[in-house]
């Protein structure tokens, strides 16, 4: 079969090199998800110091044995004494560069300025990059001329854990636990570590487990009653097949995928026991570099660190498949 050799359809042919405009959307997507639900769903606060420092304190046990006489001389006076803990700020940055030429023509997907999509791009890389090393097993050190600060993340987690070779020895911020090779997901380790925070949770209905999508899909498969737990409506001819909350023997637990977890990692946390300490008090800071070559540059920067504001509420199951 042969098509016509007429003028319009040579041109057609030509696409690119013809009359033809490229078709170009006038969206950018952007592929990579942003999603931050730790750093996101924990408390905000200022940091007024290079050793970001907080006060943490506990309750005495209850006791069935407080009876006591009219006027009594004897009375009791337990003291606890307050724990000071400290984590040093770490800076992240990124840098904005846009030339004067970009700015002048016409661009596809961006209405405004070119430099505006940048720093909104770059923020959120930034937003990327400390979700990834609060949840990271990294211990806090001390900033000079030529080492940098750096924010320990929630290896803070001492009391509750569970590894196949060296549990943390302190909640410092200093020491971690060391992982072993990869073991099979249990839900009586899980179950274990869920009692431990129930235990010392001021509020386990703020209580989720954070884990990546592979470690989602071993609980599934490992939880008892789930491996088959596929269900459908068949008012919708929707089916389901996930985890969206554990059913703990205190209570619902709601499961949190996270894309920026730690290998072979999950978290039991309670989210109202952390809290993320910004320089300044705001998240993004942004100066002008001096414009060379006819670029405008901005740096952009966060100055931040973690507060953990109570561990034993917290969990750390490592070492899982």
């Amino acid at each position: 079969m042969t098509t016509l050799s007429t003028t319009a359809q040579t041109a057609v042919n030509l696409g690119a090199e013809g009359n033809i405009r490229e078709d170009l959307g006038n969206i950018i997507f952007n592929v990579t998800p942003y999603q931050t639900p730790f750093s996101s769903g924990i408390a905000k606060t200022k940091a007024t110091a290079d050793n970001h420092e907080w006060l943490t304190d506990n309750y005495r046990d209850s006791a069935s044995d407080n009876e006591n006489l009219e006027a009594e001389t004897t009375l009791n006076n337990t003291l606890n004494t307050r724990t000071r803990k400290g984590n040093y700020v770490q800076i992240a940055n990124e840098v904005a560069t846009v030339t004067k030429k970009a700015e002048l023509f016409d661009k596809a997907g961006v209405p405004g300025k070119e430099m505006a999509y940048q720093l909104m791009k770059k923020g959120k890389e930034l937003h990327m990059d400390v979700e990834k090393q609060l949840l990271s097993l990294t211990a806090k050190r001390a900033s000079s001329h030529t080492v940098a600060g750096r924010s320990a993340g929630v290896a803070w987690i001492f009391s509750n854990q569970s590894t196949e070779t060296t549990d943390n020895s302190a909640s410092t911020g200093l020491t971690l636990p060391t992982p072993g090779s990869a073991d099979t997901f249990s839900e009586t380790t899980l179950s274990n570590l869920i009692d431990g925070v129930w235990t010392n949770s001021g509020d386990f209905g703020n209580v989720c487990i954070m884990a990546d999508a592979t470690r989602v899909s071993s609980m599934r498969g490992a939880v008892s009653g789930m491996a088959d737990s596929v269900e459908s409506d068949a008012k919708t001819g929707e089916i389901y097949n996930r985890v969206a909350v554990y059913q703990s023997q205190f209570g619902p637990v709601k499961v949190v995928p996270n894309k920026h977890m730690p290998a072979n990692t999950l978290y039991i946390l309670d989210m109202t026991s952390w809290g993320l300490a910004f320089g300044g008090g705001k998240m993004i800071h942004s100066t002008d570099i001096a414009t060379q070559t006819s670029a405008e540059k901005k740096l952009l920067e966060c100055y931040y660190t973690l507060e953990a504001r109570s561990e034993e509420s917290n969990a750390g199951y490592y070492a899982v498949s």
